[in-house]
């Protein structure tokens, strides 16, 4: 077999492997090509090069640069374990001995790594003998010998052929999947963000972005007005912002995660996708979390979800473009969301699982209606009526404390002092151990004369907050009001000693004292 020939066999193999094993190229050159496969068990990629050499060195530094690659490559396509073939189509091995050569290395430390060389020689009972183990090893079948009846111009002839083939069906297979990204446009997400926008401006204009009665006012998502049969605020919630940090944050999300599913699914089914995802984030936090509420954040982490749907139906393509980022991102933002109390994580977790089903039941375009999306829209209403039915008879909401302390403090403000003494009460004996509960709620009693009570929720409040200077003030009135100056005058002290120069604390005590 002469040179030529041998050139020819080259690109025999490739487009054998290209056209008729399914292999996708992943860097193509004059003499070497780059293929990739996750048909086998492992992730399986083959670099082959049309190299002649007279001495094993030669070989180990090609194969030296294949191993940086490798390793490379397995970050780049995020799979977890990766087998490599680093096959040389040579006329004949190395003069000298490179036997050695011949085993499967490990590239990595747990073995998840792997790259083997091997040499197909022109020696036809050798290269038969090699090719038979390459087929074996990854179930193909590749091509024997190169047609033998054709003279050097006719051997060229054919070998551009074939390159221009698979040139032509790698290029065919790149814009098959760049398609997959360019379905529709996103004028849906653009419009959002205007509506969102407009509300933020509206709530600016009107009271403040983080004033819980404007909020409340505008539609955010409030449990008790939502029980009442207030629903629509399950949606209405979804156009507003508390705060300009959260408006951009959430703008700034929405313009990149919802363009692209825009994009990948087009606008309809983005519509679909962005409204249940962000009602079943909405109800995740009606029957989870009982702060007042508001945000796209829902409908945002319902993006994240019909891009991980996309992943579970183009697995590979997936992590070979975004899947490791998103899965970064994802990971990072739920557990940034665990740490920081005030985040409703409900909202979140409820709208990435909204996102996915709702991805499911509209499906990817270009794609033929399958039985399974009426299942996974049943799957979808039961979950949604479920998590609202359960949102009426969970009784242990999360920031549950916290809302009866704000409900408590804006009826005082009102000075409503029953109404927020009720309340307070009631989160109290519910197992409310804050010492801002127990605070306010002397405050109340004492404002209605109800001193006795005002002065064992104090004690209550100091044995829980040591240094909070109020609290030893408003402890000093009350025994003021009970006539036990002795005990008036050393909690005056104390509050004096906690929060020197406080000139309202210094005027009672000297009272107290002469």
């Amino acid at each position: 077999m002469n040179v030529m020939r041998h050139d020819l066999y080259f690109w025999q193999v490739v487009h054998h492997l290209v056209v008729e094993e399914g292999y996708r190229v992943l860097d193509m050159e004059q003499s070497e090509v780059w293929l990739e496969s996750d048909a086998l068990k492992d992730r399986t990629v083959i670099r082959i090069k049309r190299i002649d050499v007279d001495w094993g060195n030669q070989l180990r530094a090609d194969f030296e640069q294949v191993r940086k690659k490798m390793l490379w490559l397995k970050r780049q396509l995020g799979v977890r374990r990766l087998r490599g073939e680093a096959i040389y189509v040579t006329m004949y091995p190395p003069v000298d001995d490179w036997s050695s050569f011949e085993a499967e290395e490990k590239l990595d430390r747990n073995g998840n790594v792997t790259l083997r060389p091997t040499l197909i020689v022109a020696e036809e009972s050798e290269r038969k003998a090699t090719i038979a183990a390459v087929n074996e090893r990854l179930s193909i079948h590749l091509p024997h010998v190169a047609l033998l009846d054709e003279d050097g111009y006719q051997m060229e002839q054919m070998a551009r052929y074939l390159r221009q083939q698979i040139r032509h069906t790698a290029n065919a297979t790149q814009q098959k999947e760049r398609r997959l990204f360019q379905y529709g446009k996103p004028y849906a997400t653009y419009g959002l963000l205007v509506v969102i926008a407009f509300m933020y401006v509206l709530l600016e204009m009107n009271g403040g972005s983080t004033d819980m009665p404007t909020l409340i006012e505008f539609g955010a998502k409030y449990n008790p007005a939502i029980a009442d049969g207030e629903w629509w605020r399950l949606l209405s919630s979804m156009f507003l912002h508390i705060g300009i940090l959260h408006f951009m944050m959430n703008s700034l999300a929405l313009f990149y995660l919802g363009g692209t599913v825009e994009r990948i699914y087009g606008t309809s089914r983005f519509f679909i996708i962005y409204f249940i995802a962000g009602l079943a984030g909405s109800i995740a936090s009606f029957a989870l979390n009982a702060h007042v509420s508001a945000g796209a954040s829902g409908a945002i982490f319902g993006c994240f979800g019909a891009l991980l749907y996309f992943g579970t139906v183009h697995k590979k393509l997936f992590f070979r473009t975004m899947g490791s980022s998103v899965l970064l991102i994802l990971v990072f933002n739920l557990a940034f969301g665990f740490i920081i109390p005030m985040i409703d994580n409900g909202a979140h977790i409820g709208g990435l699982i909204g996102g996915f089903l709702a991805s499911a039941v509209v499906h990817l375009p270009n794609h033929r209606p399958r039985l399974r999306q009426l299942g996974f829209l049943l799957l979808t209403v039961l979950a949604l009526i479920g998590s609202f039915a359960f949102g009426f008879v969970n009784e242990h909401k999360a920031g549950a404390d916290l809302l009866a302390l704000q409900n408590a403090q804006d009826l005082i403000e009102a000075e409503d002092i029953e109404a927020a003494y009720e309340v307070l009460l009631e989160s109290v004996e519910q197992g409310n151990e804050r010492a801002e509960a127990y605070f306010l709620l002397s405050y109340t009693e004492a404002v209605l004369g109800k001193y006795e009570e005002a002065e064992e929720h104090l004690q209550k409040t100091i044995d829980l907050e040591p240094k909070m200077h109020e609290a030893h003030y408003n402890l000093a009135l009350v025994y003021d009001e009970l006539d036990e100056r002795q005990k008036a005058l050393e909690s005056a002290q104390e509050a004096v000693q906690l929060d020197p120069g406080n000139e309202k604390y210094d005027t009672f005590l000297r009272s107290l004292e002469e």
